[in-house]
């Protein structure tokens, strides 16, 4: 049984049809749990060895929408954050503790609307960062954006497979450019690639990288992005 079917089952026989019966014009439980493991997919953060995905979740309804369900809002709540988490087994992500979701009422949405935002918690609340935050990689592409995480260790970009960052591109050298960390800073270095590395428009045989250079690898760019230390 898919997960997305064992969730409806579920949801049938806690809520015995109540959804498809009062709420025909309003929202329904399992197309939000669509949306959310869309929003899911959508945003993955990768690092050396693990496929991160957000563990913070904004469910937005209707103002009309969220009084209809707030009686049932914390059984919901606990579908979803079991149903994401079955979705996230199922495709090998990593999840930072068990994904915390707030349904909240907006007015400006109308019944039946709902949308989706989310966010991917690092640390614990209340912990404080160390450092300037966590630096990463932004490739945007047509499923959207992925996020590479910039761990205390060296990324290697280029067209071969044994690569961290893989660009199929024949104007991408086989190892073209790398990453290194060197205490709080990141420094990207050419490697003597055919056509060059590219920050901010300029060529560039090493340079340190700031929040929000554009990198250019070929027909590829990549964004640099640091988060802001507490």
């Amino acid at each position: 049984m898919s997960v997305l079917k064992d969730f409806e089952h579920r949801l049938e026989a806690l809520f015995e049809g109540f959804f498809a019966k009062q709420f025909k014009s309003g929202i329904q439980p399992v197309e939000i749990a669509k949306k959310l493991v869309r929003e899911m997919d959508a945003h993955r953060t990768i690092s050396v060895s693990k496929l991160y995905v957000p563990n913070r979740y904004s469910i937005l309804i209707s103002e009309a929408d969220a009084e209809r369900i707030k009686p049932f809002e914390t059984t919901l709540v606990s579908e979803f954050q079991s149903f994401l988490i079955a979705h996230a087994k199922k495709e090998g992500y990593e999840l930072l503790g068990r994904p915390q979701i707030a349904i909240k009422a907006v007015p400006r949405l109308s019944l039946g609307e709902v949308l989706i935002e989310s966010t991917l918690e690092s640390r614990e609340p209340g912990v404080e960062k160390e450092g300037a935050g966590d630096a990463y990689l932004v490739r945007s592409g047509a499923g959207g954006e992925t996020k590479f995480l910039l761990a205390d260790t060296t990324i290697k970009i280029g067209r071969a497979a044994d690569n961290h960052i893989i660009i199929s591109d024949p104007n991408v050298s086989r190892y073209h450019a790398r990453i290194e960390s060197v205490g709080a800073q990141h420094l990207i270095k050419d490697l003597e690639s055919t056509n060059g590395t590219f920050v901010n428009g300029a060529k560039v045989d090493e340079r340190r990288l700031k929040n929000g250079d554009t990198i250019a690898i070929g027909t590829t760019k990549l964004y640099f992005r640091r988060e802001a230390g507490v």
